[in-house]
């Protein structure tokens, strides 16, 4: 709306020359195609790492005692500023590990978190990751992030960008810490991190 009365002020401005104008006007479309060109980019980075966040799930194994029952749901939490929107959703609905099936939460602190299998931490928490991982350190929760330096501090898995694709680094010790099991299959696409 703001664009919209800009170009009648600038077109009606009778001012400015017409290549002043013509200059303005086409300052203020290259604009408005950025922001909206960059909120594209990040909804499809976002679609790829739910994409991946629900693969690498599949690959996972935890320990009997992280389910009540062979039923029971893996429950997703995304902690912070939630980056996929409805996209995280969309990519598990209707999806199950093994027999499980899927839930998602979104909680702001870990306070709010009652049952969780996989902990999305957002980047609104890069201040308070190391907090949150050191609370987890003895249970079995599949911490992921795309934190720069998230699986070197001691986080599980970390999304990274590498020749604009995603990849993801696996922490093996902390996972081993977590008593969670990744696939053979899974290392194998991972930069693997000690």
């Amino acid at each position: 709306m703001i664009d919209n009365i800009m170009l009648k002020h600038l077109l009606s401005n009778n001012k400015l020359s017409s290549s002043i104008r013509l200059f303005l006007i086409i300052y203020v479309f290259l604009f408005k195609f950025n922001l909206t060109y960059s909120q594209t980019q990040e909804e499809i980075e976002y679609r790829l790492k739910a994409v991946f966040f629900f693969n690498i799930l599949q690959f996972i194994e935890w320990p009997d005692t992280a389910f009540k029952t062979n039923e029971s749901p893996v429950v997703i939490v995304v902690i912070g500023r939630d980056p996929f929107g409805k996209i995280l959703d969309e990519t598990v609905m209707n999806e199950k590990i093994g027999d499980h099936p899927i839930i998602i939460q979104r909680v702001q602190t870990l306070n709010e978190i009652q049952n969780c299998h996989a902990l999305f931490i957002s980047t609104s928490e890069r201040y308070n990751y190391i907090n949150i991982l050191r609370e987890l350190k003895n249970s079995s929760i599949l911490t992921v992030s795309d934190i720069e330096g998230f699986s070197e501090r001691g986080g599980n898995i970390e999304f990274f960008i590498e020749d604009n694709k995603i990849r993801f680094a696996i922490n093996i010790d902390t996972l081993n810490q977590a008593n969670l099991k990744a696939s053979s299959k899974l290392l194998r696409l991972a930069r693997l991190v000690n």
